[in-house]
C-alpha cells in the first residue's frame, strides 16, 4: 500500500474574466464582461463526512481503499480501511424530507456509505453526530458476488445483493440494517425497485424479478410472501413513473404500465408506431416514455394519459440516439451531432447544438439537463498548432451561450429545493464546478459557479494540469447525487498523460482550498478492457485523434490485435497507441501529427498488411479517423469505408 500524499494546489484569482458566446452549433464568437459571484453556505444542511479512495485500475469505478474524513479537517482520517484487494464499489445512500403535495424537499444529505470488504458488507453513518466507525450491516459473514442496486425513492438507497455462501442463498442487504440483522433471502430473484401505497408514503415491499418463473413480483419487506404481477424478461423494467405508484416495462417492443400497489397492468398503445432497434432508441424520463420509431421520427408517450406526441416535424436521418432532457426540450442526435426539439412537438426545425467535423465537435456527452438548461461541452482543434480549445456551453430554452477555454465538471445539489421529474438532474442545483483556462487534456482552474450566473466568474479553488474532471460522465454510483458538507466536496479526475485517477478535495466557499488527496500509479492493465475508461464516455478518448480498426469495411466487427502507423512525407513515422478497449481502438497525440501522412495497418508482428494511397491525408485536419471512416457506410471525403483489415 503506497502512502497517501496530500498536495495543496492554489492560485490567485482575478476579479473579472471574459466569456465568449456561441452560435447554434458553430464557432465561438463575441465578448462579454463577467462578474464574480460567490456562493453562500447552506446553513440549514445536515453536516456529514466525506470519503475518497485510491482507484483500483482492475475494476471499473472501484476503489482499493476507503478513507472517511471530516470536511473541516480534510487531511485527517476519521475511518480508514486499507485492505487494498477487496474494497468493492463504495456507494452512497441519501436522505431527505419530502413533501408530496408540492414535490419540495428539505435537508437533502448523505446518510450512509456502504461497501464490501473481504467477505462482509459494511456501512458507515456519514453524519458526524453518530459513532465514527464502520459496522457490518447484516449478520451475513461469508459473502461473494456483490451487486448494488440504486433505488431512487425519497432520496437514493443502495441495496446490496450478494451470495451468502454459508446459507447458499442470494441475500438482500439494506443500508438501515445492523450487525445483528439477518439478511433478507432473495432466492432466485432480482431487486427492481420498492413498493408503497402512494408516492411519498413508507415502503411496504419490493418489486422483484423472479428469474425462475420469469415473472415480475411484489414481495413483502421480509420477502416471505410474493405475488405475480407481470410476465416479462429480466431487463424489461424501464423504471418508476414519476410521483406515482406505477412502473413502466418495455416487453418485446410493447410498453406496459404496472400498478405496483394493486398489481393492475395495461398496455400503452403507440398508435401503430414501431420502436426502432438499436442502442439509445428508447428512453424513460419522469412520466414520459420516448422512442425513435422505424419511420425516422421521435415520439413521446405520456404514461399518465397515454397520449402519443410526435416530437420531430419530419423524418430526420441524424436521429440515432436520445441523449438528454430538460423541462421542455429533448436532446438527441448521434455520436457526431446534438439536436434539440421541444417535447410538445412544436419545433418546426430542430436546433443544432453541436456537430462534429474534422476539427470541432462535442467532446463530452453529458447526462444533465437542469431545469430548462442543458449543459454540454464543445471542442475545436487548431490544425496548425494542434491545440485543443474547450467551451462550456448552456442551452437555455432555445438559446445557446458558451464560455471558451472551459468545461463543466460537476453539479452540486441544494439541500432544500424541489424534485424535478422532467429534467435529467432531479434536484435544485446549488453549485456548478467549472474548469477554466483549460489545457489540451481538460485540466485547468477549478471554480465554484453560481447556477444563476453559470457563465460568469466564481472563486478559484485551485489549478490542476493534465487532469480531466469528468463527474458528469462517470458511472461511479457514489457520484450520482453530489452534496456538499460545509462547502466541501470530493471529485475524482483522470490524468490523461499517464492514465491514472486521483481524488481531490475542495471547498466551494474558500479560495485556494483544492487538495489532491491521492497520488496513484497506473496499474499494469490500465489501458486494457473496460478498466481504462473509468466510467467515461468512449468519445472522450476515441473521438480525436485516432480511430477504430474493424474486420470489414462496413464496420460491424472489431479487429483486435492490430495497429496503425502513420508514415509522413518527410520520412518520419508515428505508431499509434492501441491499448484502448481490447486493442482495436487507437489514439495519437495530435501535436505529433506534423504533416501529410499515409496510414498503415500492422498485424501483431508489426507487418504492414494494408495501406492508404500515398500521402493524401492532410495532416491534423484528417486525424479524426472515425469521422471520415465511419461505420455502416457513412463515410466522408471519399473514404473507402471503415478502417478494416479486409481487402
Amino acid at each position: 500500500m503506497k502512502k497517501k500524499k496530500y498536495l495543496v494546489l492554489s492560485m490567485v484569482t482575478t476579479g473579472l474574466l471574459f466569456f465568449t458566446g456561441c452560435g447554434d452549433g458553430g464557432s465561438d464568437s463575441g465578448e462579454k464582461q463577467t462578474t464574480l459571484y460567490k456562493l453562500s453556505p447552506q446553513s440549514n444542511a445536515t453536516r456529514g463526512y466525506l470519503f475518497y479512495g485510491e482507484t483500483n485500475p482492475k475494476g471499473l469505478g472501484s476503489l482499493s481503499n476507503i478513507t472517511v474524513f471530516d470536511p473541516a479537517q480534510p487531511t485527517q482520517r476519521v475511518i480508514e480501511n486499507n485492505n487494498t484487494s477487496v474494497i468493492r464499489y463504495p456507494v452512497l445512500s441519501t436522505s431527505m424530507e419530502y413533501n408530496a403535495s408540492d414535490m419540495s424537499y428539505k435537508n437533502f444529505h448523505v446518510s450512509t456509505l456502504s461497501y464490501a470488504s473481504g467477505t462482509k458488507a459494511y456501512v458507515i453513518n456519514m453524519q458526524d453526530k453518530s459513532q465514527s466507525k464502520a459496522v457490518q450491516n447484516s449478520s451475513a459473514t461469508n459473502l461473494s458476488k456483490f451487486s448494488y442496486t440504486k433505488v431512487d425513492y425519497i432520496g437514493t438507497h443502495q441495496y446490496l445483493s450478494a451470495l451468502d455462501i454459508d446459507r447458499n442463498q442470494t441475500v438482500l442487504i439494506t443500508p438501515d440494517m445492523n450487525a445483528t440483522t439477518d439478511p433478507i433471502l432473495l432466492g432466485n430473484k432480482k431487486l427492481l425497485s420498492v413498493t408503497y401505497p402512494s408516492y411519498g408514503k413508507a415502503i411496504d415491499g419490493y418489486l422483484v424479478y423472479d428469474n425462475s418463473l420469469k415473472q415480475v413480483q411484489k414481495c413483502s419487506l421480509k420477502m416471505d410472501s410474493c405475488i405475480d404481477l407481470l410476465e416479462a424478461g429480466s431487463r424489461d423494467f424501464e423504471g418508476d413513473i414519476a410521483n406515482s405508484v406505477y412502473s413502466a416495462f418495455l416487453i418485446n417492443g410493447t410498453v406496459f404500465k404496472l400498478n405496483k400497489n394493486n398489481g393492475t397492468k395495461s398496455e400503452v398503445f403507440l398508435e401503430g408506431k414501431v420502436i426502432a432497434t438499436g442502442h439509445g432508441t428508447t428512453s424513460f424520463q419522469g412520466s414520459d416514455f420516448y422512442f425513435i420509431a422505424t419511420d425516422g421520427n421521435l415520439y413521446r408517450v405520456d404514461l399518465n394519459n397515454e397520449k402519443v406526441v410526435k416530437i420531430t416535424a419530419k423524418k430526420d436521418e441524424r436521429l440515432e440516439r436520445i441523449r438528454g432532457f430538460t423541462d421542455k426540450w429533448v436532446i438527441y442526435g448521434s455520436d457526431t451531432i446534438l439536436l434539440a426539439s421541444k417535447k410538445d412537438g412544436s419545433t418546426s426545425e430542430p436546433i443544432l447544438l453541436a456537430e462534429t467535423t474534422k476539427t470541432k465537435g462535442y467532446k463530452y456527452v453529458t447526462n444533465f439537463g437542469v431545469g430548462n438548461k442543458y449543459l454540454f461541452v464543445r471542442y475545436s482543434i487548431d490544425i496548425k498548432s494542434g491545440d485543443t480549445t474547450y467551451s462550456a456551453c448552456i442551452f437555455d430554452d432555445g438559446e445557446t451561450e458558451c464560455k471558451q477555454n472551459s468545461f463543466w465538471a460537476s453539479i452540486v445539489a441544494k439541500s432544500d429545493g424541489k424534485i424535478d421529474f422532467n429534467a435529467q438532474y432531479p434536484y435544485t442545483p446549488y453549485a456548478y464546478v467549472r474548469v477554466d483556462d483549460t489545457d489540451d487534456f481538460g485540466g485547468g482552474v477549478l471554480k465554484a459557479i453560481d447556477p444563476n450566473h453559470p457563465l460568469d466568474d466564481g472563486i478559484a479553488m485551485g489549478k490542476v494540469e493534465n487532469y480531466n474532471f469528468q463527474t458528469f460522465l462517470s458511472n461511479y454510483r457514489y457520484f450520482t447525487q453530489m452534496i456538499d458538507s460545509d462547502g466541501g466536496i470530493v471529485l475524482f479526475a483522470k490524468n490523461d498523460i499517464n492514465f491514472h485517477v486521483d481524488a481531490f478535495y475542495m471547498n466551494l466557499h474558500k479560495e485556494n482550498s483544492l487538495i489532491q488527496l491521492t497520488n496513484t500509479n497506473p496499474g499494469e492493465n490500465i489501458h486494457k478492457g473496460r478498466d481504462h475508461c473509468h466510467g467515461r464516455h468512449c468519445m472522450i478518448c476515441h473521438n480525436f485523434a485516432g480511430g477504430k480498426i474493424y474486420k470489414d469495411l462496413n464496420g460491424t466487427k472489431s479487429a483486435y490485435g492490430y495497429r496503425v502507423r502513420l508514415d509522413f512525407e518527410d520520412g518520419t513515422t508515428l505508431l499509434a497507441d492501441i491499448s484502448k478497449g481490447k486493442g482495436e481502438n487507437f489514439s495519437m497525440p495530435i501535436k505529433k501529427i506534423t504533416g501529410n501522412f499515409k496510414a498503415n495497418i500492422l498485424d501483431s508482428n508489426n507487418t504492414v498488411i494494408k495501406s492508404s494511397v500515398q500521402y493524401y491525408h492532410e495532416g491534423r485536419a484528417f486525424a479524426n479517423c472515425n469521422y471520415c471512416h465511419a461505420r455502416y457506410g457513412n463515410t466522408r471525403y471519399d473514404a473507402p469505408g471503415a478502417i478494416a483489415i479486409s481487402k
